[in-house]
């Protein structure tokens, strides 16, 4: 059975890939594309890129945006879970749906960088010492994704040295909803959103009853005397309410607030450890506590801002019966441990628009606190940025962009400063073809946390941390057409002095530089068909590696990291009632590296199906279906294995009024 499954699967996969690819997307007896694919028309406006709406294809960069019907066609119910399947963007997973295990985080890495993402909403960052929490996201919520690959830093600070992603909550919506959802593994999803006036509330329930063992500690290369213990996922619950109102046009709010608990047992699960061998050594609970709330404001005329607040606390309780060796002297004990991270700020900018002029400048003050049990700091960070658009010809368009960051208040005066840089030239073919070019810097900031970390919360922070500073190098081709869409970007990355942790002993990681560099090409497009099909694809080959920094600045061999080579593809077929979406991650030439050195690992092969039939225009009934063909992906990408869920389905039940 399986193997009838992954044979249908595969030759899905290989005609949504190689049919747009060979025959443009478009059939010899085609009439006219069918409305409903209206919404991927291709003049569609892209914001995050350079502050203000342009053209994709007026764009030096590679981007792609996911928009709020291709949300519902591939049937996520979280952020985390609609980024699976995008060009060159790297899953590393933890807990069912993406859920953290308090400051272990799933990541989501653009073009190999690990900690190079910036994740935004409504363009203010919403990263946290370095960390997210996307899976708390519902999609519910969100009007639209927008993702720019490459060095972002000059235009969005910190943290931007591998891409953004953009986070567009709704504003406008004019429709309410209610939906029931249950599924395998005590799955449940329901939400309630209402829309009135200027008005929109909604409420998201998330939960995931028992899914078994979803990760193994022994790596395999370890020592053969070293020993296995395996993570039992328990259950997991999100609480996440937003608020949104449109005070005018001009003036627009949102607050976030989110609760998760995730429950897990850590196992003994090896003959080595004799009697305790099965029993648990320790179990969890895991609480992320989220709030965020955010003012927009602009004028008629160029200017907008925002005002901001983003807090993160997180919260760990639980009871140890066992030492690591299975040791059960000075035990049963308690262990708890807590954290806060707070962002508050303000960014504002002006464009002015002069026949082929355009002048950007704007500024933003964020202030950062961090506290735990030993530790409490804050510093503020200052920038000032803009970027200076102008056409040459009617063909040619030259970008200059800078930004210039102050840090204030750290402590022992530990107050970088940095100034970064970027040139980008777009060359118009026509009004739907480009070639473009782009250069640039990226700046990142050591977190307060990997400075100042005591020890006492598994981290040793260093007070000498390096900010990583890059080098971002691209050039492509676009075309965009209304029933094709193909981009072509060749890339280089460089980064030195790259922040990582590196394990000393047991439950205890140091902080400290290396170097990260990557070069690669990617592919990517979407053809729509008129008999109802639409296929998407993206296509990536890189190379990323990293180098250790070592003792008395001896510095180690450059060494691989994640895979080589990525597949993303999906098909979307709709008539009259139905909609169906088959989609797939493939990630091959994989390593990981961790405590144990650099090891090969299989590939992972991530898929989902969402069928959805809608019996009335105001009914909606969805299977969505993940895993299907029940593999045991791997999903980490560092010393331990962590498992994507078993094949698992969410049936639900949507009522529009």
């Amino acid at each position: 059975m399986k193997q009838s499954r992954k044979g249908m699967l595969m030759a899905a996969l290989i005609c949504g890939t190689i049919v747009p690819v060979l025959f443009g997307g478009t059939s010899a007896y085609a009439a006219e594309v069918d409305e409903s694919l209206s919404s991927f028309a291709l003049e569609e406006m892209v914001v995050t890129a350079a502050r203000y709406e342009k053209k994709d294809v007026d764009i030096a960069a590679s981007t792609n945006v996911i928009t709020r019907e291709q949300l519902d066609n591939v049937g996520a119910t979280n952020v985390y879970e609609a980024l699976q399947f995008s060009t060159n963007l790297t899953i590393d997973g933890k807990a069912p749906g993406g859920a953290a295990f308090g400051s272990m985080t799933s990541k989501i890495a653009i073009r190999g960088s690990e900690k190079g993402t910036l994740v935004m909403m409504n363009g203010t960052p919403i990263n946290f010492r370095g960390l997210y929490s996307i899976d708390s996201i519902p999609t519910d919520i969100v009007e639209r994704i927008e993702i720019v690959r490459g060095g972002g830093a000059v235009l969005y600070g910190s943290e931007a040295s591998g891409g953004v992603i953009n986070i567009i909550t709704k504003k406008d919506a004019n429709q309410s909803s209610v939906r029931v959802g249950f599924g395998k593994q005590s799955r449940q999803n329901h939400s309630i959103d209402i829309h009135a006036g200027r008005l929109g509330v909604n409420y998201t329930y998330d939960k995931w009853g028992h899914v078994g063992f979803i990760s193994d500690s022994k790596a395999v290369n370890a020592s053969p005397t070293a020993k296995n213990m395996s993570q039992d996922f328990l259950k997991s619950e999100l609480h996440n309410g937003t608020i949104t109102y449109k005070f005018s046009d001009n003036v627009d709010a949102i607050v976030r607030h989110s609760v998760r608990d995730s429950y897990t047992n850590y196992t003994f699960n090896d003959s080595k450890y004799g009697a305790v061998n099965g029993k648990p050594r320790y179990w969890r609970d895991y609480e992320t506590n989220e709030t965020f709330a955010q003012v927009n404001f602009k004028d008629n005329h160029g200017f907008k801002g925002n005002v901001f607040y983003n807090r993160n606390k997180l919260r760990t309780d639980g009871k140890d019966f066992y030492s690591s060796s299975g040791s059960q002297k000075g035990y049963p004990k308690t262990s708890n441990s807590f954290e806060k991270n707070l962002t508050s700020g303000v960014d504002l900018q002006k464009l002015w628009e002069n026949g082929k002029n355009n002048y950007l400048i704007g500024l933003s003050a964020v202030r950062e606190f961090y506290k735990d049990a030993d530790l409490n700091y804050s510093r503020t960070v200052s920038s000032i940025y803009g970027s200076w658009d102008t056409g040459i010809g009617s063909k040619n368009l030259f970008t200059l962009s800078a930004r210039g960051t102050k840090v204030t208040g750290a402590k022992s005066g530990k107050n970088y400063s940095n100034f970064s840089g970027q040139m980008q030239y777009t060359h118009k073919l026509n009004d739907n073809e480009s070639l473009y070019a782009s250069i640039g810097q990226s700046f990142k900031l050591p977190t307060l946390k990997e400075m100042y970390a005591n020890g006492s919360g598994m981290v040793l922070g260093n007070e000498n941390l390096k900010p990583e500073k890059g080098m971002h190098y691209e050039v492509g081709y676009k075309l965009t057409k209304k029933n094709q869409d193909w981009k072509v970007a060749l890339f280089a990355t460089r980064l030195k002095d790259s922040i990582t942790y590196s394990k000393i002993k047991d439950d205890l990681w140091e902080t400290k530089n290396e170097e990260f560099k990557n070069y690669g090409l990617e592919v990517s497009g979407i053809s729509r068909l008129n008999n109802g099909f639409t296929f998407n694809y993206g296509i990536t080959w890189q190379n990323p590696k990293v180098k250790e920094g070592l003792a008395s600045g001896v510095t180690s061999d450059w060494t691989r990291k994640y895979g080589k080579f990525l597949l993303n593809t999906g098909l979307t077929y709709k008539k009259d009632k139905w909609t169906a979406n088959l989609s797939a991650s493939y990630l091959a030439d994989r390593v990981m590296n961790g405590s144990y050195g650099v090891e090969r690992t299989k590939p992972y092969l991530l898929t989902s199906l969402n069928v959805k039939y809608a019996p009335e225009k105001n009914q909606e009934i969805a299977l969505a279906m993940d895993n299907i063909l029940d593999r045991d992906n791997n999903v980490s990408h560092t010393s331990s294995n962590y498992y994507g869920t078993p094949f698992t389905f969410l049936l639900s039940y949507t009522y529009k009024f």
